[in-house]
């Protein structure tokens, strides 16, 4: 319970942090606020494990999927097709699974 209490303050949170700074600079680009907000909550649920660990028993495994999921999400959106969308999803994953390595790299606004 604690890891979905963590996961979602994470991702909500950097969501509508990264919202913010796009309808500030670029009100009215409705896609552009909805991309950004979609990058700001994976980036917010593969964090999450990272900040804390402790809640998390398979961090990768959660990771993954978020990826993968988010990936889901960005190719709904942008209308890809079959390939193109396993292809989006498979990159997702892959970047849910490196979290570890590149997460502490991350500048939030």
């Amino acid at each position: 319970m604690k890891a979905i209490k963590i996961s979602i303050i994470c991702s909500v949170g950097l969501a509508s942090l990264f919202a913010i700074f796009s309808l500030v600079f670029h009100f009215g680009d409705w896609q552009r606020l909805t991309l950004v907000f979609l990058l700001g909550a994976f980036i917010g649920l593969v964090a999450a494990p990272e900040i804390e660990p402790k809640a998390f028993k398979n961090a990768w495994i959660f990771q993954s999927l978020s990826g993968i999921f988010s990936g889901g999400i960005v190719s709904l959106l942008m209308g890809l097709n079959l390939e193109n969308s396993i292809a989006v999803m498979f990159i997702g994953g892959i970047l849910g699974w490196s979290t570890p390595f590149w997460a502490r790299y991350v500048q939030v606004p």
